[in-house]
Parts: C-alpha cells; sequence; structure tokens
C-alpha cells in the first residue's frame, strides 16, 4: 500500500512539473503566433503604402510638381498616372486606402498605434512645403498588439523628378 502511495505521488509530481511545460510551450507558440500576425499587417501596410505612393503622378497644368492634393501628417492624397484619386488615412487604430475609381475604402491595418507622413525636399533633409518641393515623402507606421510596439519607418523617392 505505501509503494502505491508513492507510486502515486511520484506521478503527480511528474504530471504537474509536463503540465507545467506544455502550457509554457503553448503560450509561447501563442505570443509569437500573434506577434506575427501583427508584423505581417506592418508590412503589409507599409508595403502597399510605398508601392501606392511611388504612382504619384506628375502636375498635368505644372510639370514641376507633383498632383498632389492634402499633404498632412495624417492624411495624404494624391493622383495616380492613370486618373485614379487616392487617399492615406491614419485614425488609429485605422489606416484606410481610399479609391475613386473603383470608389470604396479599404483597411490597410486595424493595429495602428501612430502614424505620421512627412515631405522632404530633394536634399532629403529639408521639410517640403507644398507639392512642388516634394521628393521624398516618408511614414512612419507604430502598430501595437497587447501593449508592445512594432514600429517602421519607409521613405520613398518619388519617380519622373525632372
Amino acid at each position: 500500500m505505501i509503494e502505491m502511495i508513492i507510486s502515486l505521488v511520484i506521478l503527480a509530481v511528474l504530471g504537474t512539473t509536463a503540465g507545467y511545460g506544455l502550457t509554457g510551450g503553448v503560450l509561447a507558440f501563442s505570443d509569437n503566433s500573434d506577434v506575427l500576425q501583427t508584423l505581417g499587417k506592418l508590412r503589409y501596410a507599409s508595403e502597399r503604402m510605398a508601392r501606392e505612393v511611388r504612382e504619384i503622378r506628375r502636375d498635368t497644368v505644372n510639370p514641376i510638381s507633383f498632383d498632389i492634393t492634402t499633404m498632412t501628417a495624417t492624411t495624404l492624397s494624391f493622383t495616380r498616372g492613370n486618373g485614379t484619386v487616392v487617399t492615406l488615412t491614419a485614425n488609429p487604430p485605422l489606416l484606410t486606402l481610399a479609391y475613386d475609381v473603383p470608389v470604396g475604402t479599404w483597411t490597410l491595418t486595424d493595429e495602428i498605434n501612430s502614424m505620421q507622413f512627412a515631405y522632404f525636399q530633394n536634399d532629403g533633409s529639408t521639410t517640403a512645403t507644398n507639392n512642388a518641393d516634394v521628393a521624398f515623402i516618408e511614414f512612419n507606421l507604430e502598430l501595437s498588439r497587447a501593449g508592445k510596439l512594432y514600429p517602421q519607418r519607409t521613405r520613398v523617392a518619388l519617380r519622373n523628378r525632372q
């Protein structure tokens, strides 16, 4: 009888230890899965915004400037080469992309903590004040999940500079 009780105690200790080990592994997997999902959203949003910004066309009336209608810290609105008006807007927790043709607004990410556009002249450091001065557009995007921040900065050189 004593041997059976000792065996049961040993099995209980081993089972409890194994349970903690398995629980820790499952929690680590879950945490890593969440982080990878957030990083995927960050990468997708950054790449999509960079691709759209590269398509800004030159102004048809004033060819020394680009066809940018809104240049604020949280909104960038411009016309692409095919005539489509594109608007990128940061309104935490959403970052949205809107087109006039086809009409619609799509969410690039739903975990945004902060996002700011910055506009620079040809030297890369002087702030551009209007669409004739812009040579680079930079956006600082920061996503958050479970209290952790995931930042990324992307700078895009506008095409078709003269």
